[in-house]
């Protein structure tokens, strides 16, 4: 759980700006659930956590187990339940308070890291598939499909449309 915590710490200050002070509470609340869950373990004390406190370090288990093993074609919701000691249908009920289920939210973290590796410009040289079978896709033609549905480009155009656009910004500052 600590290193759960750790990476939700790094995470929600690395994306500081993106929260507004309507989602304070609702960040607070979790960082102070994620907190007590890791005291509670070096205590041995999980059982006097509340039931919300435990589902929130049980989602946040979860999460990073699934973008730990996001790059393994054979992750299955089944699997995630497994390596938690749960049901599948708990792990459904948990991610349903999140409007989501565990294979779509594999199906939105995949292409997600696929585009942000697609902006990474030190991944220019790695061809587009190499990076597709990095995040678990294992068909070509799959993987263009779902980017392109997903996004409303190829992932080609939309790798190439990256340094225009940052060409044009810094042409339109200088001016």
């Amino acid at each position: 759980m600590g290193g759960v915590f750790t990476r939700w710490l790094a995470d929600l200050n690395a994306r500081a700006t993106e929260f507004t002070s309507a989602d304070i509470p609702t960040l607070a609340s979790i960082t102070v659930d994620l907190l007590a869950s890791v005291v509670a373990g070096c205590l041995e004390a999980e059982k006097a956590l509340s039931p919300e406190a435990r589902r929130t370090a049980l989602r946040a288990q979860i999460g990073a187990f699934v973008e730990q093993h996001l790059a393994d074609p054979a992750m299955t919701p089944q699997m995630i339940a497994d390596a938690h000691h749960i049901s599948l249908r708990h792990l459904q009920q948990l991610l349903a308070e999140d409007d989501t289920s565990p294979a779509a939210w594999i199906r939105h973290r995949r292409p997600e890291r696929c585009r942000l590796d697609l902006t990474n410009p030190r991944l220019n040289a790695r061809p587009i598939q190499a990076i597709a079978e990095r995040w678990g896709f294992t068909n070509p033609a799959h993987f263009s499909r779902l980017f392109r549905a997903t996004y409303g480009i190829p992932p080609q155009d939309y790798r190439n449309l990256l340094p225009k656009a940052c060409a044009e910004r810094q042409q339109s500052r200088a001016e």
